[in-house]
């Protein structure tokens, strides 16, 4: 396959599934297994990073108002979450490998995942002192968990902060809030392993434009999502992949 529409079609794939409930790093391994790309942690990384200027972009409010209040709930909530979330995702980087066999199993998890606010309703609770850090523990926790690729992990932290019982319309701008720091540091520590190696620069880019462009408008409609309580409609698509995954990579 041409190398620019190859990444067209990444960059396509990473700004969709990066912010919608689906998992863009299954979706990667996904497009790998049938010949799209080629196994390359930078490569996913660079697409994860034009998908995280988007976020800068799209929240650029809620962005620079945390940034104005370094002392604040929300600022200490994105530290807190960002220490379990490294701790759990290093442990899975080196003692769990990520396999393709595992995809339709952790589709099918993100189906249960996603419809678990609609089971355990919780009323509003406040986002402070001891609630937050509470909260920011278990929320990274399960950021860290949702590494395993066909986990969604806006899916995965945007249900996890509905059963803490964060208010409908914070869920989802602290879910992307809550991938900053852990994509920062991931990126620097791919870059100094020096992960540029063998890299189609060209393709690249077109793939990180596309995911930035792309990005910008998943978010707008997952907020909205969200914010309607309707994130479980998702689930009939990852239930649907998580089948068809298996079918094709087991059966036929």
């Amino acid at each position: 396959m041409n190398g620019l529409l190859q990444g067209f079609i990444l960059g396509l794939v990473q700004g969709l599934t990066e912010f919608l409930p689906v998992s863009s790093s299954g979706h990667l391994l996904l497009l790998e297994h049938f010949g799209v790309g080629e196994e390359s942690l930078f490569v996913n990384l660079a697409l994860h990073i034009a998908t995280l200027l988007s976020v800068c972009i799209a929240l650029r409010k809620e962005l620079l108002e945390v940034i104005k209040n370094p002392f604040g709930e929300e600022m200490r909530f994105l530290l807190l979450s960002a220490v379990p979330t490294a701790l759990i995702a290093l442990a899975i980087r080196k003692f769990c490998p990520l396999e393709a066999d595992m995809l339709p199993f952790f589709f099918i998890l993100t189906s249960a995942v996603l419809i678990l606010p609609n089971v355990i309703k919780r009323n509003p609770v406040p986002l402070t002192g001891k609630t937050c850090i509470k909260d920011a523990l278990i929320a990274g926790a399960a950021q860290g968990i949702a590494c395993f690729s066909g986990l969604s992990r806006s899916g995965t932290t945007v249900s996890c902060l509905a059963l803490c019982g964060v208010e409908e319309n914070k869920r989802a701008k602290l879910s992307f809030l809550m991938s900053v720091p852990v994509i920062l540091g991931s990126a620097i520590v791919e870059f100094a392993g020096g992960g540029a190696k063998n890299v189609n620069v060209s393709a690249l880019m077109v793939g990180a434009v596309t995911a930035f462009l792309v990005g910008l408008v998943a978010i707008k409609i997952f907020i909205k999502i969200v914010e309607k309580n309707k994130m479980w409609i998702f689930s009939i698509y990852t239930f649907l992949l998580g089948i068809g995954s298996f079918v094709t990579m087991f059966v036929l």
